[in-house]
């Protein structure tokens, strides 16, 4: 990874990186008592709230969290952002506070040490490479839908080079939500790449971001062959929220 070439920006990173491992281990024999059973969850969740909140705090980040129309939070669904940054994932746990979610993601994030615990119990790695093990991580995810606990599933899979610019959709999470018949939950994500970028430089800075939910989409009714339908309908209302705002 380069050093960015503002000593300000990589300062910035420096400290953010120093406050998310500071907490992270403050926190760690709460986040470990409750991801040890799958019962205690919910706290799990609830604790990595209060961390992203102590980091988005230290960090001097304001997130100004827009509603298309109110959700319910008693509903499960397969919320479907656009993936921008690594801040990405606070800022959908401490702003999308009525939910109790889980995200999925890829396999090398359980290998990270410490923060790995998280894709280990809670959350869902997936490696794409290996088909047994990938049906063993969409299986888990139907489990956690059918017990009324939602999932995060980024559908471009990734954080691209072309960032905030949309790629390609995945089928994974419409497929899920048109199986188990949930709602789709689209979410907009603006502005976390300028706050903390992803894109090979050690880098970051303070700022205001906005985090907009857009209408839950019904899957009631549909069948596989309405997936591609689906997913281009949910890409174009994610892709016009860019554009409205100049991405």
């Amino acid at each position: 990874m380069k050093i960015s070439k503002n000593p300000l920006k990589t300062i910035y990173a420096a400290w953010f990186g120093l406050c998310t491992l500071v907490m992270f281990l403050i926190l760690y024999p709460a986040i470990y008592y409750t991801l040890s059973n799958p019962k205690r969850y919910t706290w799990g969740h609830r604790i990595r709230r209060v961390w992203g909140k102590f980091l988005l705090l230290t960090g001097f980040i304001r997130v100004k969290q827009i509603y298309e129309e109110p959700i319910d939070p008693n509903k499960a669904y397969v919320i479907t952002p656009n993936h921008t940054s690594q801040l990405d994932i606070i800022t959908l746990t401490v702003k999308l506070n009525q939910l109790d979610f889980s995200f999925l993601a890829k396999a090398e994030l359980e290998k990270i040490p410490l923060f790995g615990i998280w894709f280990r119990t809670i959350d869902i790695a997936v490696d794409r490479k290996n088909v047994r093990r990938a049906s063993e991580a969409y299986l888990k995810t139907v489990t956690y839908i059918e017990k009324g606990r939602s999932m995060v599933i980024f559908p471009e899979g990734t954080i691209s080079n072309q960032t905030p610019k949309l790629i390609k959709f995945k089928d994974g999470p419409f497929r899920l939500a048109i199986e188990t018949q949930v709602d789709i939950l689209p979410v907009t994500i603006l502005g976390n790449h300028l706050v903390l970028p992803d894109q090979g430089v050690f880098e970051g800075q303070p700022g205001t971001v906005i985090q907009y939910v857009h209408k839950p989409i019904s899957t009631k009714g549909m069948t596989l062959n309405d997936l591609d339908t689906l997913k281009n309908q949910v890409y174009n209302i994610i892709n016009n929220k860019l554009k409205e705002y100049g991405y």
